[in-house]
């Protein structure tokens, strides 16, 4: 006998009646005419599978154990009953996957040594079925009645109703793969939500402090909105990054303000205030306590995610957790627009990111209508059809109360004191803000109107890459070097001095999201050079000296005209301070909060639904290296779920020891049998233990033991059910194994099947 303490009394007297006759086939037709008829049918279907196996038909019984199962897929004991008919029937190896079938509903417990002991203690018990109760005595008739004649027995069995489709693994492919397992984890315990329903992600604010103090570009723009966010008190969560659990940990307000106060105090990274304000920070963004997203929270990235390895993993835990919405910040799409100014590996690690970006996004934030444009120029070439709401914020701020003017803070540097006159231009020393140009049109300049007459140029900004044609010709010209001023880590008071007292400004970019140096400049009220395209266009607020772009002829006429011409430069000055007032960040922080509860109206595709796993697609699980963005990359990405799992490498993705679980999302409409390939990499030795859910319900599982050494590929058939919208695979393995792509694909497909074992015997040849 087997009775847990969940087992339940058979539904009804009239087949316990012949169950306790030993009429245990007619019983069972009983027990499946009920199952017809109930509209939860588990119990009947289960009893009926016990009395299929008393009367002798054991494939019968499994097939009743299958239909309970899929009608109560989280109730273990259709599992544990079908285990025990498999073992009484010699087939222990499939016994044993029932059994941690059983285990895993009934505890949790997936693997280690408690789930092997239960699974041991069900393989010693007594496999033969529970008893229902017997049914009460059926009261005699009166002596001198006749009795009654016995009703007529069926001349045929009823109808048993034909078995619902679900989806299930096939049988094994092959000898050496079995029927093993499936189960699910136990539950994690969280932390309590907390927050509103704002968090901010300052994840890549905290990477760059750790190297460096004084802020350019897209982290300025950061450090400004948080700084008014702080300062006004909003209620939100500052939030970390912790790729280790992919998850977020919690940044306290009070030290994140203190951090900024201290990052715009200076630019000495070893100033001891400036430690004592950075390390507490970074030791509880790396072990402070994690953070549990309250239902609806945006979580709103105002810098990049670019390079964080598993980002977006992360994200969809939390999105299936808790509907958290995500809102990143658009700056620019320079690395797609213009790639050749950029340097591979950013070029890679952005087209990954965007790749993902537009799956997992509720709305986007664009510092521009240009960037707005070119963001969605790219998105409809990748996701025809999504509509993602995108708002633009402009970044045209007062930058002036971020610190105070202070000249002190170019002490002992190269940098002009007044009253010598100068020309402000503020990059990065890279390809993409075209020094070379301003080089050479500062050379001319040198050589037409002699140094006298001509003044120094300040470039304050550190070297960057695809600088060396600029530094080249810098280097080579002395007359030009002593005419160059470059400055690199000067603090927020220092940058404030410059631009109070230059002449005025250029800024001479490829391409731009927006340029904040333009802004900075029309903040204190100093004229910008810029060439005639992109952002540039909007920062400039018309009042910008347009030129030529990459012109050196028009760049130095533009110069000429402001130094030598009359009134040329006190005319611009004027049409720059006719510009209505800068607005405060404040104002900037209000439109992207007003922005965010814009996106929390408008109706967006649910995350889930935007993208699917086409049929006979091999996809690859190795770190894209792509330099446009394409689907396969989200795809790659979307598929690996959980903490089981590493960062995608160069050759596939490597378990993180405990299970690892892939979620392929299926086209509408999928159903019948399938294939699922998988190419696999191990050290050899061990087995690999795989179980199937299907939108999370446990649907079979397999095993591959003495797994070979290096790389190999193996196959599951899968029978999909109508109405089926997810295949989930969990996979067990030891150290050393990981995943390096995948296929799903039809079974009677065979193009499909003959393609990917082509590619795993055949080298791909390199084109070009």
């Amino acid at each position: 006998m087997d009775a847990w303490p969940n087992e339940t009394p058979a539904p009804s007297e009239e087949p316990a009646r012949l169950w306790h006759e030993g009429r245990f086939a007619e019983a069972a037709q009983h027990y499946a005419a009920r199952a017809a008829e109930l509209p939860e049918p588990a119990e009947a279907l289960l009893w009926q599978g016990h009395a299929l196996r008393l009367a002798g038909d054991a494939e019968a019984a499994l097939a009743a154990y299958a239909r309970a199962a899929a009608e109560a897929p989280a109730d273990p004991a259709p599992h544990r009953h079908a285990g025990h008919a498999l073992r009484a029937a010699g087939r222990a190896e499939e016994a044993w996957g029932r059994y941690m079938m059983a285990v895993a509903l009934e505890t949790g417990a997936t693997s280690g040594p408690a789930a092997e002991a239960a699974v041991a203690a069900l393989a010693e018990a007594d496999p033969a079925p529970p008893e229902p109760p017997r049914p009460a005595p059926i009261a005699r008739p009166a002596a001198a009645a006749l009795p009654s004649p016995p009703p007529p027995r069926p001349t045929s069995p009823p109808a048993t109703p034909a078995p619902r489709m679900v989806t299930m693994l096939a049988p094994p492919p092959r000898p050496r793969m079995a029927m093993l397992r499936a189960g699910t984890s136990a539950a994690s315990r969280g932390a309590a939500p907390s927050g509103s329903g704002i968090a901010f992600d300052v994840s890549d604010l905290l990477l760059h402090f750790g190297g460096r103090r004084t802020l350019t570009g897209i982290q300025r723009v950061q450090a400004s909105l948080l700084g008014a966010a702080l300062g006004a008190g909003l209620d939100a969560a500052y939030l970390a990054f912790d790729r280790d659990r992919t998850a977020w940990r919690a940044v306290p307000a009070e030290a994140l303000q203190r951090l900024l106060a201290a990052a715009a105090a200076g630019s000495d990274t070893a100033d001891e205030a400036w430690i004592a304000a950075r390390d507490p920070v970074l030791e509880m963004a790396a072990r402070g306590r994690q953070h549990a997203f309250a239902p609806g929270t945006s979580l709103v990235n105002l810098g990049n995610s670019w390079g964080i390895p598993d980002y977006f993993r992360g994200l969809r835990a939390a999105q299936r957790s808790s509907g958290l919405r995500y809102v990143p910040f658009l700056h620019d799409c320079v690395p797609l627009v213009m790639p050749e100014h950029c340097v591979r590996t950013l070029v890679q690690d952005y087209v990954r990111w965007f790749s993902s970006m537009g799956v997992h996004a509720h709305g986007v934030l664009c510092n521009s209508e240009c960037t707005r444009a070119d963001g969605r120029r790219f998105l409809d070439a990748l996701l025809p059809g999504l509509e993602l709401p995108m708002e633009v914020v402009r970044l045209d701020a007062d930058p002036r109360g971020n610190a105070p003017a202070d000249p002190s803070a170019l002490d002992g540097t190269r940098a002009p004191r007044p009253p010598e006159p100068y020309v402000l231009f503020v990059a990065t020393i890279e390809s993409r803000k075209d020094h070379l140009t301003a080089f050479r049109a500062w050379l001319a300049l040198l050589r037409r109107h002699g140094p006298a007459r001509v003044p120094r140029l300040v470039c304050v900004g550190a070297q960057g890459w695809h600088a060396e044609a600029a530094m080249n010709l810098l280097e080579g010209s002395p007359e030009l070097s002593r005419h160059v001023v470059l400055l690199h880590d000067v603090s927020d008071g220092g940058l404030a001095a410059l631009y109070q007292d230059c002449l005025f400004t250029l800024y001479n970019s490829h391409y731009e999201g927006w340029g904040l140096p333009v802004t900075e400049s029309l903040a204190w009220g100093k004229v910008p050079v810029v060439p005639a395209h992109s952002a540039l266009l909007e920062s400039g607020e018309g009042v910008a000296i347009l030129i030529d772009p990459q012109s050196e002829a028009s760049m130095a006429a533009a110069v000429e005209r402001l130094l030598f011409e009359p009134g040329a430069l006190q005319a611009a000055e004027m049409a720059v301070a006719a510009l209505p007032a800068r607005r405060r960040w404040g104002m900037v922080l209000n439109q992207v909060v007003s922005a965010l509860a814009s996106f929390a109206k408008e109706p967006v595709a649910p995350v889930q639904d935007r993208i699917s796993l086409p049929l006979g697609l091999h996809l690859p699980l190795h770190r894209a290296d792509e330099t446009a963005p394409d689907l396969t990359i989200a795809l790659s990405e979307m598929v690996r779920e959980g903490s089981g799992w590493r960062p995608a490498s160069e050759w596939g993705t490597a378990l993180a020891g405990g299970p690892a679980r892939l979620r392929l999302p299926l086209p509408p409409g999928t159903e019948g049998l399938l294939r699922l390939h998988l190419e696999l990499r191990a050290e050899g030795g061990g087995t690999v233990r795989l179980a199937l859910f299907a939108d999370s319900a446990p649907a079979g599982g397999a095993q591959i033991t003495d797994l070979p050494a290096g790389d190999f590929a193996t196959a599951l058939p899968v029978t999909v059910a109508p109405g089926a919208t997810a295949l989930e695979l969990e996979l067990d393995a030891p150290e050393g194994t990981g995943l390096r792509g995948l296929m799903l694909c039809r079974d009677d497909d065979l193009l499909a099947r003959l393609s990917f074992l082509e590619a795993q015997g055949l080298p791909s040849p390199q084109i070009g």
